[in-house]
Formats: C-alpha cells, structure tokens, sequence
C-alpha cells in the first residue's frame, strides 16, 4: 500500500514544479505581450491549471462515477477560493495597492449565478434531457453563461496593467526569454500538467475503493485538492511577482471553467445526467459554494471602491471567512461521509 501513496506524493511535486513554472511563463507573457492580465489569468491561465480537473472529472463520469465528478469540481472550486483566502491574510500587504480589473470581477459575477442554479438544480432534481443526445439543459446554459462572460470580458476596456515593481515583488526571470520561447514553454508545461493528472484520477479511484470511502469525498479530497495545486502554486507565484489581478482572474476563471468542466462530465457520463446524482454530501458542498463566491466578489468589489487603510482590514476579514468557509466544508463532509 505504500508505494501508491508514495507514487500520489511524487505526483504532487511534479505538479507544484509544473505549476510554478506555468505561473512564472504568464506573467512574463503579461508585461511582454499586449495581451491584459484579466484574460491571461481569468482564460488562458485558467484553463490551463484547470486541464486536471478536466480531465479527472471526464475520466470519473466516463467511468460512471458521477459523485466523484461533482465532488471533485466542488471540492476544488471550495479550495480554490481558499487560496485567495490564504492570499489575502498572509500577503496583504502586497497586494492592498493592487486592483482587480473590471472583467475579472464580471467573471466572479458569472461564477455566483452558475454556482446557484447548480445548487437549484441539485436541490429540485431539474433532469430536462434532451432526447437521443442526453445532455441536461442545465448544462447547455452554463455553456450559454460561459461564452457570454468571455463575450463581456472582450466589450469591457481595462486599464493597462502596472508592471513596475513595488517593494518586496520578486523579479521573474522569464522575462529574459522571448515571447516565442515562452509559447513554447507554456504548452509544453500544460501538456506535462495533463499526463500527471491522469495519473492522479486512477490512485484517487484506487485509494477511495481500498478505504471503502463516499465517492464523493474521495473526489473532494484525492482528486480536487491535487488539482487544484496548481492554481496554488500559479497564483503564489504571480502575487511574488506582483501581479494580483491576474492570481484573482486565475481563481474565478478556474471556477468558472470547471462549471463548464461539468457540463462536458454530463456528457461523458451516458447513463442519465450527473446533476441528479446528487447526495446530501454535495448539495452541502454547492450551498457553500455559493456563499464562498459571493465573498470572492465582495472582497474584489470592496477592493475597487475604497481606500487602501479601510480596504485591509475588511480583505483580511474575507480571506479569513473564506478559510472558515473551507474548514466547515472539511468537517461536515467528513461527518456526512
């Protein structure tokens, strides 16, 4: 039994080296390119760090485990959002002079509404399929959701990014590397990001039938919490670098896309829809779902409008709500288990 749990640790490390990488790669592509930091970090970083959950959550439903699929989307969703909890209470002092940029908080908006008509979906057992392709309507409307909000994030005019360094920044050493190299870079890091997600699901399913665990848990814990290492990982390493609009885009994009991510599970998993494959483990999951994204909106929001001395303290007190938000999720997902 050892060596799978040896094997799972070593993934992980692969996976914050790859992560790290990926982090350093986008900034650099941000002050070099004219490309913004809201659609680097809400898109493009985004979907890259979000390829675990991907292709963990379509191998699971493909499997038919649809429990472990919305557990894991949840479960990293909820620890996603935790890691702008940890940023803000532990590098406040960075980024209390950093704003987040209009299409990111459009993002995190979008995120709110597809986080509640899941959990409505969940809690009233809304199953309209569409005959002979099977798919559930609720998933065509994230889809719907998902392309308006790249659609808005396109009409909105950001300012230009400040890529001067305030004290403390760390100076990213790939921005000695041309735009081409960095390319090159970036897809060869997400591909790497991919093989070792796909080894993750398979010891997650191994692990979780060993332990005779919930599915659903097993998903949160085995799958989520690893895949979603590496938007921890990005997201530190672009705060160090002083890029905090693009470590938030990066969280709400992620969010978002792994709600898409459930729509393409639905697809996969061909014996019915797996919304309805929903326990009281998982519709607890998605209500605290839906309060964790309406702090993450709040706090940016908060941050855009006031001061920066009134501003610090009230962002600590959301990155602490949303740590106690994850800790309950621990603790009760463990009871209902």
């Amino acid at each position: 039994m050892w060596w799978i749990w040896l094997f799972f640790a070593v993934s992980l490390i692969i996976i914050i080296y790859i992560s790290n990488k990926i982090g350093g790669v986008v900034d650099a592509l941000d002050k070099k390119t004219k490309l913004s930091g809201a659609f680097l970090g809400a898109v493009l970083l985004a979907a890259v760090t979000s390829l675990p959950e991907l292709v963990t959550s379509t191998t699971t439903a493909a499997m038919q485990e649809p429990e472990m699929t919305l557990g894991n989307i949840l479960g990293t969703n909820l620890f996603d959002i935790v890691i702008i909890g940890i940023i803000l209470v532990i590098f406040f002092n960075k980024i209390k002079q950093r704003k987040v940029c209009k299409s990111n908080v459009i993002f995190g908006i979008f995120t709110v509404i597809i986080s509640a008509i899941i959990l409505l979906c969940m809690v009233f057992g809304m199953e309209i399929v569409i005959p002979y392709v099977n798919i559930n309507i609720i998933s065509l409307i994230i889809f719907a959701i998902y392309l308006f909000a790249l659609f808005i994030m396109r009409k909105v005019n950001d300012p230009q990014d400040d890529d001067t360094l305030s004290v403390g920044d760390t100076q990213n050493k790939y921005e000695a590397i041309s735009v081409r190299k960095l390319a090159w870079l970036f897809t060869t890091l997400s591909i790497a990001l991919v093989a070792v997600s796909i080894i993750i699901t398979f010891m997650a399913e191994y692990l979780a039938d060993v332990y005779g665990m919930n599915k659903g848990l097993a998903g949160a814990l085995f799958v989520g919490v690893p895949t979603s290492f590496p938007e921890l990982v990005s997201c530190i390493a672009l705060v160090r670098y002083g890029n905090f609009d693009a470590a938030y885009g990066n969280i709400v994009g992620s969010c978002l896309f792994n709600y898409v991510v459930i729509g393409i599970a639905d697809i996969a998993f061909i014996s019915g829809t797996v919304f309805t494959s929903s326990t009281s483990n998982i519709i607890m999951s998605a209500c605290l779902m839906v309060e964790a994204t309406l702090l993450l909106v709040l706090g940016a929001i908060k941050n855009k409008r006031t001061i920066i001395g009134t501003t610090t303290s009230f962002l600590v007190s959301i990155g602490i709500l949303m740590i106690d938000i994850y800790v309950v999720w621990l603790v009760l997902t463990t009871f209902l288990a």
